[in-house]
């Protein structure tokens, strides 16, 4: 879990400086990917909320619902997205599992974001002396958190369990629809 740094610990802050730690650069790229893989996967759940599901065969390529993408793309938040999806189940789906589901995924989608943003809404240093294996987050002047590599493949780990909680909701709202006599 990040800590604070000492409190005589400083921070460079030279351009590319995260170049000085690259396995901790390129777990940045990975949350920007798998976050963007779950964006993705929202999307699908959306088309397949409006009704038009494709064989879901994530080798060969997930379910495309052209309106969804384009209502997708068109949002310009994450809140606004999932708030469209929660709607939209709200109105289309009556099962209470399967709403109850909903929350859940939705709560892990909030949570999955807020780490998101931590880690890539910030301005990050170095500091070779006392955190050699570290990058630090600057919160205030004089105020650091330091991150290592287990913190990282935390938020990255709930990134993907999310993505999959979407996938599965997903093939529930599926088989929820092919079960139900009810028109979408």
């Amino acid at each position: 879990m990040a800590h604070q740094a000492t409190s005589d610990a400083y921070v460079e802050l030279a351009p590319r400086c995260l170049l000085q730690r690259p396995e901790l650069a390129a777990l940045l790229g990975v949350i920007a990917s798998e976050w963007a893989a779950l964006e993705s996967n929202l999307t699908f759940l959306y088309g397949s909320l409006l009704g038009k599901t494709m064989p879901h065969d994530h080798t060969n390529g997930p379910p495309v619902h052209p309106i969804g993408i384009q209502i997708f793309e068109t949002l310009e938040s994450q809140h606004k997205r999932i708030t469209l999806i929660e709607k939209l189940t709200n109105t289309l789906v009556k099962d209470v599992a399967l709403l109850s589901e909903l929350t859940a995924v939705v709560q892990s989608i909030k949570a999955a974001g807020k780490q998101r943003n931590k880690f890539l809404h910030a301005n990050w240093g170095t500091n070779d002396t006392q955190y050699p294996n570290a990058i630090l987050k600057i919160n205030a002047p004089g105020q650091f958190d330091v991150y290592e590599k287990s913190d990282f493949n935390e938020a990255i780990d709930l990134i993907i369990t999310t993505a999959d909680a979407v996938i599965k909701f997903e093939f529930n709202v599926i088989n929820h629809f092919r079960t139900t006599t009810q028109l979408i």
